[in-house]
């Protein structure tokens, strides 16, 4: 499969790519709901060697479908063949004894004038949540930032992305609202805590996240919101539902950060 890319990097700039939601099995053959999902993601990543390998990869969750040894370890192999940078964090499929086992999951990377901060949004059940305490360690770092820029990851969409509601906040009513279906159902559940708070900082350029299995770019008080396609299953957008989409092929997405504070982003897909 060749992937469809632009594969121009803007001068002065840190190229970061998202891999997202890779649901891989123990079994590299293995099918999942019509996707291959080891297959897809050697793919990419031979495709991104191919062009150059970035400066960081993010990896943001429901890494393993069964959450099995054996598929962290050839993500672990994968991932170190590579060469590149590359921090991992869970999502709400995801074994994190397994993870840290093989390779740590760190809250804050810094590189150049850029830092990110790697929030682990998992609660125990689909939904996300961020505890008491990691709330508290993230004002601290908004507060005292280890560069002049910052970016922030986790797994779970702090904000909506289904139709007519795009860039809402979650509600504590929604919760059993039944109007609400697919993957806004189970969303950051924090009452717009994250956004609210940082939108206050004028130094954080962006946040990105997994979960959706969809690409939006999505612009709130003045913050931008990049979700990414996943590298296995798609689910289509713009319906209240969970569907997959087999029009729209796996991929990823591709970051630039540069110097002035700037994010210049785009989808890649394998075609």
């Amino acid at each position: 499969m060749p992937l469809n890319t632009d594969t121009t990097r803007p001068d002065s700039t840190l190229s970061v790519i998202q891999l997202t939601d890779l649901h891989l099995l123990a079994d590299p053959q293995a099918e999942f709901k019509g996707q291959y999902p080891w297959q897809n993601l050697v793919r990419i990543i031979e495709r991104i060697g191919q062009n150059g390998w970035p400066d960081l990869f993010l990896l943001t969750g429901d890494l393993s479908q069964d959450e099995s040894e054996a598929s962290y370890r050839m993500l672990f192999d994968l991932m170190q063949s590579t060469g590149t940078a590359w921090y991992w964090l869970p999502g709400n499929h995801d074994d994190t004894t397994l993870m840290e086992q093989l390779h740590p999951i760190h809250q804050s990377v810094t590189l150049g004038q850029w830092q990110w901060l790697l929030l682990d949004s998992q609660s125990g059940s689909p939904h996300g949540e961020l505890n008491t305490e990691q709330q508290q360690w993230l004002q601290q770092q908004l507060a005292t930032p280890q560069a002049q820029w910052q970016a922030i990851a986790l797994h779970h969409q702090p904000l909506l992305v289904g139709p007519e509601r795009q860039g809402n906040s979650h509600q504590t009513s929604m919760d059993d609202d039944e109007h609400i279906g697919g993957i806004d159902s189970i969303p950051l559940r924090d009452q717009g805590w994250l956004w609210h708070t940082l939108s206050q900082y004028p130094q954080v350029r962006g946040v990105i996240c997994g979960h959706v299995h969809q690409a939006h770019t999505i612009c709130h008080q003045g913050l931008t919101l990049y979700t990414s396609p996943a590298t296995s299953i798609q689910f289509a957008s713009g319906i209240n539902e969970f569907q997959l989409d087999s029009k729209l092929n796996p991929g990823y997405r591709q970051l630039y950060l540069t110097t002035d504070g700037r994010i210049e982003s785009h989808v890649c897909r394998l075609s």
